[in-house]
């Protein structure tokens, strides 16, 4: 089973794009998407498998229409495969007090089964996205025996307003993930041992 959290984005307009990947090739598609995670979905999803997409979003602006449209590009993608594809929305207000953050967070984890395969993509939303979903992410792994799979960032530059022809690139950021469970789970007498030891597993 694979389990999809996906950031929705508020602005009306998002362009379909080529997004080649820096490092995995594996989960690089030849497509055009508006959403990165359909990329890697395409390139990941099998025939019958179950795939819960769980999709993060505000109430504000084309939030709803997005999601929408995210649903057709997936299923679209999904007519070549025959991957088994079921829609979870996550919505809350366009605000960042504690008790939204609290909210969000809790839903999130009515949703991991255990020993599923997770992809997350942070590509969208509010900076304070990302934060609310390693947390989920860190509680899916430790009490579900979760795999964080793949952690996605679909990166672009803008130029007067204009996405800049060429670079757009896909980053896998599942290495920052298990960098955060490294410090959380390291042990150390002091400072500079810590440090010593971080350095170490760099030269690795």
């Amino acid at each position: 089973m694979k389990i999809i959290f996906t950031t929705i984005p508020m602005k009306e307009h998002i362009e379909a794009l080529h997004y080649p990947v820096a490092g995995n090739k594996a989960i690089e598609y030849e497509g055009a998407v508006s959403f990165p995670v359909n990329a890697v979905l395409a390139k990941t999803m099998k025939k019958g498998e179950t795939v819960k997409i769980v999709r993060l979003m505000n109430e504000a602006g084309a939030s709803r229409q997005n999601a929408e449209r995210f649903r057709t590009e997936l299923e679209s993608v999904n007519k070549a495969i025959g991957a088994n594809i079921s829609f979870y929305d996550i919505v809350e207000s366009f605000t960042e007090d504690k008790e939204t953050h609290e909210m969000r967070f809790r839903k999130l984890l009515d949703f991991p089964e255990p020993g599923a395969e997770i992809i997350a993509d942070i590509t969208y939303g509010q900076k304070t996205l990302p934060i609310v979903l390693f947390c989920a992410l860190h509680f899916a792994e430790k009490f579900f025996n979760a795999n964080i799979k793949y952690i996605i960032y679909g990166k672009v530059e803008f130029e007067h307003g204009n996405i800049k022809a060429g670079t757009q690139v896909l980053y896998d950021l599942t290495p920052l993930y298990y960098l955060d469970s490294l410090t959380a789970a390291m042990e150390a007498p002091n400072g500079q041992a810590a440090l010593q030891a971080i350095d170490t597993f760099f030269a690795l």
